[in-house]
């Protein structure tokens, strides 16, 4: 008789899955976590399938991303398979790619279908955003035509030194067209660790989360800020008192990671993560060649699930680590 005890049971299957559909990538941002060096993408035949199989086990939720996903091939077929198995759809890209012609292809096919499109801007000032990102021009004039068209729109903007001061004068530039703005701070990469003047300390931080709690209340409630509420309650302060009766009275609450439970990514090789940041610790598979279930199933990612990972919790100190040290026993988190 098998006496381990499963403390982390899985679901039938996941509720979230996100595909990095692409290793390849027309920038290089500076504070990037994604390993978007290599010209490789999903081969779209198993994507297709495993598309299917998601459909399937009835996933609620799809995110695709990359490296760049609009450099996939075949990502318009991917968008719409997608949005044809009735699962909501993410689609995260930097908006380089995404002119007139593609905003009217998307357009088309995401028309009457449940899908976002987050696009990557740190600041309206293209001569602030390029300093960690580039061609800010280019992504706000492409913004700007694809606002023009019935799509579900989201900001994703990096807190770092450079823009902390006036990120949140995107909501000003881009409200009514956009409503939705995720603000995330910057975390400690591999790749940001090369430029530690781009990092901001937990005073900066905070500061930035109390003024855009107070400039957001000049808009109309429609106004969609996800991380606004999650950081508050990080730092201790809710956004008001109706919100924090809400989570006092709220029956289901998560306080652990969700490695391998409710979340999993799987990258272009196919590898199914629990987490795309740790990839050292949460392999549970790979599905080049075996179905989805079957390592959703598999003793490795019973280990996964049940491994006693390090803590999660958020970066905060001014100095900088070594990342294969702070992999190794002080891995932080960053998802909101």
């Amino acid at each position: 008789m098998d006496d381990r005890i499963n403390y982390r049971a899985p679901l039938k299957s996941p509720l979230t899955v996100s595909l990095w559909i692409t290793e390849s990538c027309n920038l290089s941002c500076k504070y990037c976590y994604a390993d978007a060096t290599r010209n490789f993408w999903m081969e779209s035949d198993r994507l297709y399938r495993l598309i299917e199989e998601l459909k399937e086990l009835e996933v609620f939720d799809i995110t695709i991303a990359g490296g760049e996903p609009f450099l996939h091939p075949n990502v318009f077929d991917v968008i719409e398979r997608i949005l044809n198995s009735r699962m909501q759809l993410g689609v995260l890209t930097n908006g380089v790619l995404l002119d007139k012609k593609k905003a009217e292809r998307l357009a088309s096919i995401a028309e009457g279908k449940k899908m976002i499109l987050q696009i990557s801007l740190d600041s309206p000032d293209p001569v602030i955003n390029d300093q960690t990102r580039s061609k800010g021009a280019l992504v706000l004039q492409n913004l700007r035509n694809l606002a023009k068209h019935d799509l579900q729109l989201q900001i994703s903007c990096v807190l770092s030194s450079v823009n902390v001061e006036t990120a949140h004068l995107l909501i000003d530039e881009l409200y009514p067209e956009v409503k939705r703005f995720h603000f995330l701070n910057i975390q400690r990469t591999e790749r940001s660790l090369r430029y530690p003047g781009l990092l901001i300390n937990d005073s900066q931080a905070h500061e930035f989360w109390m003024r855009l709690k107070k400039h957001s209340g000049k808009f109309p409630p429609d106004l969609f800020l996800p991380s606004l509420r999650i950081m508050l309650r990080s730092y201790g302060e809710e956004d008001s008192a109706e919100s924090s009766e809400f989570h006092r009275r709220a029956t289901f609450t998560c306080r652990s990671c969700s490695v391998g439970l409710t979340k999993i990514e799987i990258g272009a090789n196919f590898d199914v993560l629990g987490c795309d940041i740790a990839k050292d610790f949460s392999i549970m598979g790979n599905i080049a060649e075996r179905s989805f279930i079957d390592v959703w199933n598999s003793e490795q990612a019973f280990r996964v699930r049940n491994s006693p990972f390090p803590p999660c919790y958020r970066i905060r100190s001014e100095e900088g680590v070594a990342l294969e040290d702070r992999l190794k026993s002080e891995f932080k988190c960053v998802q909101p």
